[in-house]
């Protein structure tokens, strides 16, 4: 009998499913999502993490989430207790914690011989060789960027192309062009996402993504490396919609007056008058750059929202040379989901994190996009010039870190002009017009009869058949 995507289920015949998520709110995110969406549909989930990360693991008993610890290795690199790249404030502290959690591999190891499980998920950011296992890698970002690192590593000599805009090779579906050239980080960053083709090779990777938004560049990653990917995404939404279907609710509020008192400054402004300006979790700029944004955001005449966390010490330098005449800003977490779906908000100034894109995406909500490291440059191509629901903001220049002072300074002219694109007549229609039908698209893949939906029942009923296999051989 086939399992029902949205409904709960008393599954006689459960998977038993380890993951692994790795140290970063980008990738835990919606990794949790996953185990979560796993757990509704009668499956056994184990999270395998540290002692610091379980705190950021939501309602594991009402979940049914099992938690597996790991000693994370934190005193051999001098890192005092700190175990997720979101408490970071420096690119050294970010390394060591990045070499700490591959060396938990050995402890996974371990414990995959000791209790072994139907499937392993690990990020993949991890690499596993030789497990005599069933391994499906998550990757938290588009298959898309999984093409742009692909169509480069096949044409190596494109490195050398000194000219801008740099064009990316390879026949991919759409001309995309990147603002900088790849720099030897580039393949710092690219390495990982290459080596999930490995990982994956047998059983596929697992996409937080869905088939509508991108389904030019699942086949062409299909064609390319030959290996399966399945689109089970937005992860965030899935659980939305799952939770709506059972009368599980959402009560609302982000746990703080602040969400509050966002939520009623948001209730007193007209319809798309808002800019929503949020960097996430890792993201750190200096006091000249948020100079600058500050300023374009007031020459655009536009309200905003401007979330910045609450220890940034370059913006309380700011804080007080600015006006905020128009605007609101809030130094603590918000429930960005929440507030991107209030029809207050008109568009959304981002760092362009794979997170708050798939976010803007569910909301409808046109893009400001303005990457500041990693994949973000990635992303923004994406939201740019091929689903051509946002506006880059330009002048970039990319870094494999989020950390310390950038050469270039974005400039508030810039800021100002493509504020004004997205929230003023012209373009910001037809961009607003297909930023709610990428948004409907989003919607329907989650549902009973959704591409997201269906991949889901298909990698079940693919994992199920595989143990079935696998038990038969043995005996």
């Amino acid at each position: 009998m086939e399992e029902s995507c949205n409904s709960k289920s008393s599954n006689s015949n459960p998977l038993k499913i380890y993951f692994l998520p790795y140290p970063s709110p980008g990738h835990m995110n919606p990794m949790i999502n996953l185990a979560q969406i796993f757990t509704t549909r009668g499956h056994h989930v184990t999270i395998l993490t540290t002692p610091s990360n379980t705190k950021l693991i939501p309602n594991q008993n009402k979940n049914k989430l099992n938690i597996h610890i790991l000693n994370f290795p934190s005193n051999n690199l001098n890192l005092n207790g700190i175990e997720n790249l979101s408490s970071a404030r420096d690119p050294q502290t970010a390394l060591k914690i990045h070499i700490a959690t591959n060396l938990l591999i050995p402890q996974v190891q371990t414990f995959l011989q000791q209790n072994p499980p139907h499937v392993f998920v690990p990020d993949i950011m991890f690499s596993f060789s030789n497990l005599e296992i069933p391994v499906i890698p998550f990757d938290p970002m588009p298959i898309f960027v999984s093409c742009i690192f692909e169509a480069i590593n096949n044409n190596p000599n494109v490195l050398s192309q000194s000219s801008l805009p740099f064009i990316v090779p390879g026949n991919l579906p759409h001309t995309i062009t990147l603002p900088v050239n790849p720099s030897n980080e580039f393949h710092t960053l690219s390495r990982p996402v290459l080596n999930a083709k490995h990982n994956g090779k047998h059983h596929g990777i697992i996409v937080n993504s869905f088939v509508e938004l991108e389904q030019e560049y699942i086949e062409y990653y299909q064609k390319v490396t030959g290996v399966k990917v399945w689109h089970i995404g937005i992860t965030s939404l899935m659980m939305d919609h799952f939770n709506c279907c059972n009368g599980i609710g959402d009560d609302g509020g982000d746990g703080n007056g602040d969400g509050d008192a966002c939520l009623s400054w948001l209730n007193s402004r007209e319809a798309n008058s808002v800019v929503y300006i949020c960097f996430g979790s890792l993201c750190r700029l200096n006091r000249e750059q948020y100079m600058e944004i500050g300023r374009g955001i007031e020459a655009s005449g536009k309200g905003f929202l401007w979330v910045v966390p609450e220890d940034d010490e370059e913006f309380c330098m700011v804080e007080e040379s600015l006006s905020f005449k128009r605007g609101m800003v809030v130094r603590r977490w918000v429930n960005q989901r929440l507030i991107l779906k209030h029809h207050a908000i008109g568009g959304f100034l981002t760092h362009c994190g794979w997170n708050s894109v798939a976010e803007g995406i569910c909301a409808g909500v046109p893009m400001i996009t303005m990457p500041r490291f990693s994949d973000q440059f990635l992303n923004e191509r994406l939201v740019t010039e091929v689903l051509r629901i946002g506006v880059e903001v330009g002048g970039c220049e990319w870094s494999l870190s989020p950390f310390g002072a950038r050469n270039k300074v974005v400039s508030r002219k810039r800021i100002e002009k493509a504020v004004r694109r997205v929230m003023e007549d012209g373009d910001s229609s037809m961009i607003r017009k297909r930023a709610k039908e990428m948004q409907d698209k989003a919607c329907k893949a989650v549902q009973e009869v959704g591409s997201s939906c269906h991949n889901l029942t298909n990698l079940v009923q693919s994992l199920k058949q595989i143990s079935l296999d696998r038990v038969l051989q043995t005996n």
